[in-house]
């Protein structure tokens, strides 16, 4: 009987071994996603305020005029895997819906974390990793943001536009 007993407590021992190591690695990577944060709001000059950090199942949902979201919106899949959503206010003014937002996915492999944006470009998290990765996400920000007012500009006339925008021929209408 004594045989058994020390078999059922290995395996009790192994579960706790397990759901610790599970722990660390999901505050380790809870770390990197804190550090690249404060990496990103550092890159960009922009007050902490304007960088928020969502769950990738749900996407970004702004309520009630306030956000909320931290390192604790990381989500975890069954392979090692870990990702989390990040939103860039770019209306230096207010919290209007001017939002850039992108998904970052990890995994530690080795004593790295290896991370990518929306799975095109992979970076470690090494400091000059990190600073590649802002210089990269800030030239990317700037073409998508930059692309969304060119094909602003050549859409259609007869297409709804914002308000704030007027169309060359839509004044020259009004004179």
């Amino acid at each position: 009987m004594a045989r058994r007993e020390n078999r059922y407590k290995k395996l009790c021992e192994a579960y706790d071994l397990g759901i610790k190591e599970c722990n660390n690695y999901q505050q380790e990577c809870r770390d990197f996603v804190h550090e690249l944060k404060n990496s990103i709001v550092e890159s960009l000059g922009c007050p902490e305020t304007k960088v928020f950090l969502f769950p990738p199942s749900t996407g970004f949902i702004r309520e009630s005029g306030h956000l909320h979201g931290d390192e604790f919106d990381t989500e975890f899949g069954e392979n090692g895997t870990a990702a989390i959503g990040f939103a860039i206010n770019v209306n230096g003014k207010s919290l209007e819906e001017k939002f850039f937002t992108f998904l970052i996915v990890f995994k530690k492999t080795g004593s790295k974390i290896i991370f990518s944006v929306d799975d095109n470009k992979e970076f470690k998290n090494t400091p000059e990793g990190v600073k590649e990765f802002c210089d990269y996400l800030y030239k990317e920000a700037e073409k998508n943001l930059l692309e969304r007012l060119k094909n602003f500009l050549q859409s259609p006339e007869d297409a709804a536009k914002p308000i704030g925008f007027r169309m060359a021929s839509e004044t020259a209408n009004k004179k």
